[in-house]
C-alpha cells in the first residue's frame, strides 16, 4: 500500500448496541485500550460506520442516551430496527451484536424459556434479516460476531437446542462457516462466574471461509489458531 493511501479499517455495525460495549472491545476509548485499562494506546482495524439501540419496553431511552453521549450522534439509530430497511444500513465488513437474551435467560421461569419465538428472541431474524438482504444486494458482510447467554443453548424447554440448531442452520443457508464457544469469564481474571455463548461467522467470500472449504485442519484452528482460541485460550484433555 502507497504509504499516502489511508489505512483501510473493517468497516462495521453494531446492532443492539447497549452503552457501547462491543464499540469499546474494538475501537478502545480514547484512543486507549480496554485490556490495559485505558492506560496504553491501541491500534484499532475496525472503525463503527453505524449502530442501533431501541428499547421498546421504555419511554426514555437511557442506553442510547449515554451511547451518543460518549460516541456521538453520527451513525447512530435510536429505532426499532424492524422498521430499518436494510437499504439504510451502510455497507459493511463486519456485523456484531448481543441480540436480547431475556427470552433465553436462566433468570427466567422455565415456562418463560420462549426463545426465538418469543418478543425478544424473534429480534434473530432482524439480523438473518440484514445479512439475507445484504447478500442479495451484492454487498455481503464477511464476518459475524454475536453474543448471547449461554441458556440459548437449552431452548425451547420442549426442544432443548433447536432453538441453536436453527440459527446454525438458518446462517449456513446464508454461506457462513460459524464457530462459537462458551466462555466463562472467571476463568479469564474476572471477578464473577459469567458464561456467555460468543459466534463468529465467516462468509464464504472471506479468505478464512476458503481455508474451511480446503479442508484444512479445523481443529487446530479451532483450538489453537482461531480467533476465539486466541481471544481465550483453552486446553484439550488428551
Amino acid at each position: 500500500m502507497n504509504k499516502n493511501e489511508a489505512h483501510q479499517k473493517i468497516k462495521t455495525v453494531e446492532l443492539f448496541a447497549g452503552v457501547g460495549g462491543f464499540r469499546l472491545g474494538l475501537e478502545g476509548w480514547n484512543g486507549s485500550s480496554p485490556l490495559s485499562g485505558y492506560r496504553e494506546l491501541i491500534k484499532s482495524d475496525f472503525e463503527v460506520v453505524w449502530s442501533n439501540q431501541w428499547e421498546p419496553s421504555t419511554k426514555v431511552q437511557h442506553a442510547s442516551k449515554i451511547y451518543e453521549e460518549n460516541f456521538g450522534k453520527e451513525g447512530h439509530s435510536n429505532a426499532d430496527i424492524k422498521t430499518i430497511s436494510t437499504a439504510e444500513i451502510p455497507d459493511h465488513d463486519l456485523l456484531v451484536g448481543g441480540f436480547p437474551c431475556q427470552d433465553y435467560s436462566i433468570a427466567n421461569h422455565a415456562s418463560q424459556f420462549t426463545g426465538i419465538k418469543g418478543k425478544k428472541g424473534s429480534l434473530w431474524w432482524e439480523i438473518h434479516r440484514i445479512l439475507r438482504e445484504k447478500s442479495e444486494a451484492d454487498a455481503p458482510v464477511k464476518y459475524i460476531l454475536l453474543e448471547n447467554v449461554d441458556r440459548i443453548l437449552a431452548t425451547p424447554i420442549d426442544r432443548k437446542g433447536h432453538d441453536f440448531a436453527t440459527i446454525l442452520a438458518s446462517l449456513s443457508d446464508l454461506g457462513y462457516a460459524v464457530e462459537w464457544r462458551v466462555v466463562n469469564a472467571a476463568d479469564y481474571g474476572m471477578p464473577q462466574k459469567r458464561r456467555r455463548l460468543f459466534m463468529i461467522g465467516y462468509h464464504r467470500t472471506s479468505p478464512i471461509f476458503a481455508k474451511i472449504k480446503s479442508g484444512f485442519k479445523c481443529n487446530k484452528w479451532l483450538i489453537e489458531d482461531g480467533v476465539l482460541a486466541n481471544a481465550f485460550p483453552a486446553t484439550t484433555r488428551g
